[in-house]
Formats: C-alpha cells, sequence, structure tokens
C-alpha cells in the first residue's frame, strides 16, 4: 500500500504548528503585507497601506524613509537585484538592528547567484526576528538559499513549512515550482541519508558495498539481485520517496504548460525508484505524448529522413530545457530526467544518458539499482543497441584470448 495519497494532507497540516498554528487569515495577511515589517504596519488596526502612525513618526524621524526603502527595494526585487541590495543597506543604516533590512538583502543575494550570502543574511534576520521570514515569497527564497548551500535536512523542514501556504503565492507555475523542488529535495535528502549506512556496510566487510564504490564489477553485482544493505537503505528511503510522489502528483494538478512536462518527468523518475514501473510508464507516456512506442523503438535505425529530423529536434528540446532548470537538488538527476524524456524517442540517446548517470555519482547512490534496471530494459527493447564491449559476442572463429 502506497502512502502518498494520505502522506500530503499530513504533510499540509504538520508545519503549520510547528510555526505557531497561524490561521488562513493570518496567512492571507501576511502574503498582503509581504515585504512590510512590523514597525512599518499599523500598531492599532488601521490598514495596513497607511503606515506608521504620527507617534511612531516622532519616535523614529527615519521611519517614513527607512519603509520607503524597504518597500522600493521589495518591488525592484523582481528586476533589479542590485537595486534591491543598495536600498537594504541604507534602510538597515537608517534604522540598524533591524530584521527586515536582512531579509531583503538576503532574497536580493540569492536573486544575485550568491546563495552563501543569502543564507548568512537569512541567519541574521532569524536570530533577530524568527517570525521575518514567514511570508511565503521569502520562505521560498529561504528554502532555496539552504538548499543550495547544503543544508538539506534544514532546506526541507522549510519547504514542508511553505507547502501548506503555495496558494498564497501568485501563479499556478510558482505554486508548482514549489512542489517540484520539494521532491527532488526529498530524494536528494534520502541520498545523503543512506551515505553513511552504505559506508557503514562496506566497513563491516559487504562484497556488495564495496563493489558499489569500486566501477564496473558493481552493476554486475547489482545485477545478480539485492543485497542486504541495498534493502535496508530501500526500507528507509521508501517514506521519503512517498513524501516525493505525494508533491509531484499535487504538482500535476496545479502546473501549467512550463513546468507540466518537467512535473510529469520528475513523476516517472520517483515512481520508478519505489518500484512502481508501470506507473512511472504511464508517467512517462503523458510526459512524452504523440510518439508510439512501435515507432519510438524503431527511429533510431529505420525511420525516415524527415522523423529522424523530428526526433533530433525533440533531442535537442529536451536536453536544452533540462540544462536550464535549476529545481534539481541532485546535478545527476538531470541526467536520469534526459534519459527518460529519451526514451520514447531516441533509444541510443537515452542509454548513453542512463550510462553517463551510472557512471558518476548516481551509480554510488541510492537509485542505482532503479537505474540500471531501466537501462537493462531499455537495451533489451532497443536491440542490445550500445551494449558496452564487454557485452558484446566474440565474432566468429576468435577464441576468449582473441586469437583466430
Amino acid at each position: 500500500m502506497h502512502l502518498g495519497p494520505m502522506l500530503l494532507p499530513a504533510l499540509l497540516a504538520l508545519p503549520l504548528a510547528a510555526h505557531g498554528a497561524p490561521g488562513k487569515g493570518d496567512l492571507v495577511a501576511a502574503a498582503a503585507a509581504a515585504g512590510r515589517p512590523p514597525e512599518c504596519s499599523a500598531r492599532t488596526g488601521r490598514a495596513i497601506a497607511r503606515g506608521p502612525s504620527v507617534w511612531e513618526r516622532a519616535r523614529a524621524p527615519e521611519l517614513p524613509r527607512y519603509c520607503d526603502l524597504l518597500a522600493r527595494g521589495q518591488a525592484q526585487l523582481g528586476d533589479d537585484a542590485k537595486a534591491a541590495r543598495a536600498s537594504a543597506r541604507l534602510a538597515d543604516q537608517l534604522l540598524p538592528g533591524h530584521a527586515a533590512p536582512q531579509v531583503l538583502l538576503a532574497r536580493a543575494a540569492l536573486a544575485l547567484g550568491s546563495p552563501e550570502d543569502a543564507a548568512r543574511a537569512f541567519a541574521r534576520a532569524r536570530s533577530i526576528d524568527p517570525r521575518s521570514v514567514e511570508d511565503p515569497h521569502t520562505l521560498h527564497d529561504l528554502a532555496r538559499s539552504l538548499s543550495r548551500t547544503g543544508q538539506r535536512d534544514e532546506a526541507l523542514a522549510v519547504y514542508r513549512a511553505l507547502v501548506p501556504r503555495i496558494d498564497l503565492l501568485a501563479t499556478a507555475d510558482q505554486r508548482a515550482l514549489v512542489l517540484l523542488e520539494a521532491a527532488h529535495l526529498s530524494m536528494a535528502a534520502t541520498g545523503a541519508a543512506s551515505g553513511p549506512a552504505a559506508a557503514t556496510g562496506a566497513a563491516s566487510g559487504s562484497t556488495a558495498a564495496t563493489g558499489a564504490a569500486s566501477g564496473p564489477a558493481a552493476a554486475t553485482g547489482a545485477a545478480s539481485g539485492p543485497t542486504a544493505a541495498a534493502g535496508e537503505r530501500g526500507e528507509r528511503a521508501r517514506p521519503v520517496l512517498d513524501e516525493a510522489i505525494a508533491y509531484l502528483r499535487e504538482a500535476r494538478q496545479r502546473a501549467q504548460a512550463q513546468l507540466a512536462r518537467d512535473v510529469m518527468l520528475s513523476l516517472a523518475l520517483a515512481l520508478d525508484r519505489a518500484g512502481d514501473r508501470a506507473q512511472a510508464d504511464a508517467a512517462l507516456e503523458a510526459a512524452t505524448p504523440g510518439i508510439a512506442p512501435a515507432a519510438a523503438r524503431a527511429l533510431d535505425r529505420h525511420a525516415g529522413a524527415a522523423a529522424r529530423q523530428h526526433a533530433a529536434e525533440d533531442l535537442a528540446g529536451a536536453a536544452a530545457r533540462l540544462r536550464t532548470v535549476d529545481y534539481l537538488a541532485a546535478p545527476d538527476d538531470r541526467l536520469a530526467l534526459e534519459a527518460l524524456a529519451l526514451e520514447r524517442i531516441a533509444a541510443a540517446a537515452a542509454i548513453d544518458r542512463w550510462e553517463a548517470y551510472l557512471s558518476g555519482a548516481g551509480g554510488r547512490g541510492p537509485w542505482a539499482a532503479a537505474a540500471r534496471a531501466r537501462l537493462d530494459a531499455l537495451r533489451k527493447v532497443a536491440g542490445g543497441a550500445r551494449r558496452p564491449a564487454r557485452e558484446r559476442p566474440a565474432p566468429p572463429g576468435t577464441r576468449a584470448g582473441g586469437a583466430r
């Protein structure tokens, strides 16, 4: 029995309790006041847009300028992150010691491609006011900065708090992107968690674990049957896979054209890793519509020039699209997604991608057995195309040593 359909509602409920259980009205207010810190908001029930009172301005004459700088910086984030950073620094100089300028600095740093600076600024903001990052857009940037600086467990906790609030994000694709990122981070966090167990297994004398790190011999060992260590890792991985699948199934309901294919390919990948091959193939068919399986199998060898050109264009488009995405937490998963995207279009190219995945970090990770099974099945369907030299039969009249 798969827990995915039941798991997401639980995930939607739990994080809010961990963050003080704000009600729906609180979340809507937080979204409406995104970027407006408490010191710039109404304190006696007045409309938020009216800003600080005359008494607040009297106590802190710099406050109006400070609030204007923060509002301007928030508006500048989408188009001019450098200007947003400058506005945040000026605001911090006017009224030092507040969390809001640090939040704006963090978001600007992330937009400028500096996740390390973003993580440090977010840490400063949270040390001043833990609630300063509760706006959904800010939570999303916090999760991204943690993920991109290797703090996967912390990032996953933030995504679990963000998922219940995704309806407060502006567009359907933004909501789907949060779910897509959370799913890939779940799978990557599983891979990181299973590393020490694998190392322990190797130290205790497990030949299979030793082989997994030693190259070609590992493929033969893994293909011959699951080891106890691999089985234990699979049992530990399954709950997180269920979480990833639940996120992706929710994203499938929300994604528009831009992300719909990415979501379906990612769902196929997660289902395949969970051992649900039939469902994975169904998701893959939905991700690559319009290509009959029989034609896809013959495309590499028997199709005409026009069909080959069409397949080449599809191949180029799929590869280019997947090289631009930034939702992956494990870089090698790009190869796995490319392989899945190409299986029904160009089998030989898909085989290349799976082989590249297995020759890198993916071949030593918790999903290597699933990738190898996918590769073996694809080789059979493709008629043994691109088999490694060691698997090719010797030419007639050739003895084992190579002499005639």
